[in-house]
């Protein structure tokens, strides 16, 4: 059976994926944060980090950084679960999504940064 399930994953085709400097070119890192996982496809990639610091403290760090230079904050909501989205614009490459809530059950914060290639 185990190795009917390796042969199985060894014949799937492997997705390409987007390169980070073509979704992400200057990506503002979340503070005191670490890389929990990485997911996408041929034009877009996601990253999840896990910061250390509060969901209020990565909003407001990522509504300062999204509002100045190239960057151009378009949307800020916040979902009815209590997580924040905001959605940016880079004057010379393509838009950021971001995504803030609170870590379950422990202290800390998931930051989902979403980014897709310029058409």
């Amino acid at each position: 059976m185990l190795a009917g399930l390796l042969l199985t994953l060894a014949c799937q085709e492997q997705r390409p994926e987007a390169r980070l400097s073509d979704v992400m070119p200057t990506i503002p890192l979340p503070p005191a944060a670490e890389v929990i996982s990485r997911e996408g496809g041929e034009d877009a990639l996601k990253i999840r980090f896990r910061s250390a610091s509060s969901p209020d403290a990565i909003a407001t760090y990522y509504r300062e950084v999204l509002s100045k230079g190239s960057w151009q904050l378009v949307s800020d909501t916040k979902l009815e679960d209590g997580s924040v989205a905001l959605y940016a614009e880079h004057s010379k490459g393509p838009p950021l999504w971001v995504t803030i809530q609170k870590a379950d059950g422990a202290s800390g914060t998931f930051v989902d940064l979403a980014g897709a290639k310029a058409k």
